[in-house]
């Protein structure tokens, strides 16, 4: 093969892996959406700024690769990229990266519940107690108002 093929090929080459790349960013992206719940407008914030940088991305592979020139048969090449990437190992990849963050998530969650239970019962004896001598001062200033509202009346009467 002459020296311009090797190059035309290692550069298609290069055109498949960088669109793989691509939907890989945004795989990342729509794991973060599937961990935190987002507004629709920040949804579209997000996906505005993900293509800004995906097309500087795009910009500076061609530029580097190819002198930048514009050539059909990257474009081509970086839809296969994302075309086999989607169908192969998208979904796959969102659907056992999220399970495996909520698992971590949920175990760290056990972590600190376990490691605060023994301040968890004291906090609620305190809670609990204090809640009793509220409803005790309730009580008896509610009686000692309407002890002084009773008198008040008594004496607007007179």
């Amino acid at each position: 093969m002459s020296d311009s093929i090797s190059l035309e090929v290692q550069f298609f080459l290069i055109s498949i892996l960088s669109g793989a790349i691509i939907l890989i960013v945004y795989d990342v992206i729509r794991i973060f959406r599937r961990i935190i719940k987002h507004s629709k407008i920040l949804v579209a914030v997000q996906d505005i700024l993900f293509w800004i940088i995906s097309g500087i991305f795009i910009f500076i592979m061609m530029y580097r690769e190819n002198n930048g020139d514009i050539r059909g048969f990257s474009i081509m090449g970086m839809i296969i990229g994302m075309v086999v990437y989607n169908q192969l190992l998208s979904n796959q990849v969102v659907n056992i990266s999220t399970t495996v963050v909520h698992k971590v998530i949920w175990c760290i969650k056990k972590v600190i519940m376990t490691i605060l239970f023994p301040f968890r019962k004291i906090l609620s004896f305190i809670f609990r107690y204090l809640k009793r001598f509220l409803r005790f001062i309730k009580r008896k200033t509610r009686k000692l108002l309407n002890k002084m509202f009773s008198n008040i009346k008594y004496y607007l009467k007179k």
